[in-house]
């Protein structure tokens, strides 16, 4: 964490840039067929959560609610706790289903609802998948309530599958997407992972949950994502690709837990990524895959010839998850971008992987970096004010993005995807397509 400027810690923000972790943790729960996620706080949070994500995605995201009464605070209120967990299963009935507590309840010294949640499941949900966190808003962000939950879901089903003999599927990867990656992404990820004739377990897996849906009625349960039985599924694979250094320690706890060997990618964007990529495949599949990928790589080639001008020399500001930024300093430090200035909504340990001066702050910060002079922002849908403010050509990234339509499925991995990024982002600062 060396390149981290402490000296610009504040103890106020003033202009907001990140999401909770409780944001994390219902995207993640989307990638889980049939799940919901019960939140227990205040009402008027629960709505404006909701309202960014459909935002976002221009989705219906389901979520549960367990309000906080003012008289809840006086009398005791753990059997009201176990009558809306039962009132919860019998109503929606779901496979999969995350209580999660905020820091209200801590504020309050109200925290036996996981408790609650523990001896309901003994009693009565044993055959699905119930548990209870707790993600706190005054700490971490949305990349950290993601990957907490993708966690605590795969402890879960170590612990419902048991640790006796399992049998392999040698033919079989886990694919754990981090929270930057796109729906979009994720679906991209899956195709070329099968295209060598690999099976793929993915948790979570957006591809299926938030790319759009045309069905008819409506269900208070996620749409798509993963089963729960093909989830138990995933102790008995060869191998574990991880996308993110966020997500490691999922990857680590199959590698400790089941004798899973893992191997992690920041994000599968850019040339040295994406070649890195399709050779663990070829090598674990034994194939030498779709000649389709050569020329999608050629394609690669020739777009970072075309673009390298415009990137050579050109200064950024940017603001986004830490793995997010690892992943697109990667890709743009390939084409001779000359320097990145970030700022990071909370620590991570994936700070020490960005390059450049990285500050721990709001988009306040991001703003005071932008006054010297850069050719590009990159920040989420909050930040685009700023970058009009100073004329600085805008590109929305992360979450969330607003006034964008088709974002959830714009892709960036592989060769075919980073080469629509370099083109995006050329057309951008080459003043074309500006905001």
């Amino acid at each position: 964490m060396e390149n981290v400027d402490e000296t610009l810690y504040q103890p106020l923000a003033n202009n907001l840039m990140h999401s909770s972790q409780v944001y994390g943790g219902i995207i993640a729960l989307q990638g889980i067929y049939r799940s919901i996620p019960v939140l227990h706080g205040a009402q008027g949070c629960i709505g404006a959560i909701k309202t960014v994500l459909s935002r976002h995605y221009r989705e219906p995201i389901p979520i549960e609610h367990i309000p906080k009464q003012a008289e809840n605070q006086i009398i005791d209120d753990g059997e009201r706790y176990h009558e809306i967990v039962q009132m919860v299963m019998s109503k929606h009935s779901p496979d999969v289903m995350v209580v999660i507590e905020t820091s209200l309840s801590e504020v309050i010294g109200e925290t036996q609802l996981i408790d609650v949640v523990g001896d309901y499941y003994k009693k009565i949900f044993s055959n699905r998948l119930l548990l209870g966190m707790h993600l706190s808003d005054d700490e971490g962000s949305l990349e950290s309530g993601y990957a907490r939950t993708a966690h605590a879901v795969m402890m879960k089903i170590i612990e419902m599958t048991g640790k006796g003999k399992r049998k392999l599927r040698r033919n079989r990867i886990n694919l754990l997407p981090g929270s930057h990656l796109t729906p979009g992404d994720v679906m991209e990820l899956k195709e070329i992972i099968a295209s060598f004739g690999i099976e793929v377990i993915v948790l979570p897996d957006l591809s299926s949950s938030l790319t759009g849906h045309l069905m008819t009625g409506y269900t208070t349960l996620s749409r798509g994502g993963v089963p729960l039985d093909y989830l138990k599924e995933m102790i008995n694979s060869a191998y574990t690709i991880v996308i993110g250094k966020s997500m490691e320690f999922c990857g680590r706890l199959l590698y400790e837990e089941m004798k899973i060997p893992y191997i992690m990618f920041n994000g599968v964007t850019g040339l040295q990524e994406s070649d890195e990529f399709i050779l663990f495949l070829r090598q674990f599949s034994q194939s030498e895959g779709h000649i389709k990928y050569r020329w999608e790589r050629q394609l690669l080639l020739d777009c970072m010839l075309d673009t390298r001008s415009v990137f050579r020399g050109k200064t950024m500001v940017a603001s986004l998850e830490p793995d997010h930024l690892v992943s697109l300093y990667q890709c743009l430090s390939e084409m001779g971008m000359k320097s990145f200035q970030s700022v990071i909504s909370a620590p991570s340990q994936t700070e020490a992987c960005i390059p450049g001066v990285v500050r721990v702050g709001d988009l306040h910060d991001l703003e005071k970096m932008a006054v010297m002079g850069n050719d590009l922002w990159v920040s989420n849908g909050y930040g685009e004010a700023a970058a009009r403010k100073h004329n600085i050509p805008y590109i929305p990234l992360g979450f969330p993005v607003f006034n964008r339509f088709g974002s959830p499925i714009n892709v960036s991995v592989g060769y075919r995807g980073t080469a629509n990024r370099l083109n995006h982002f050329g057309n951008v600062m080459n003043k074309t397509d500006v905001f």
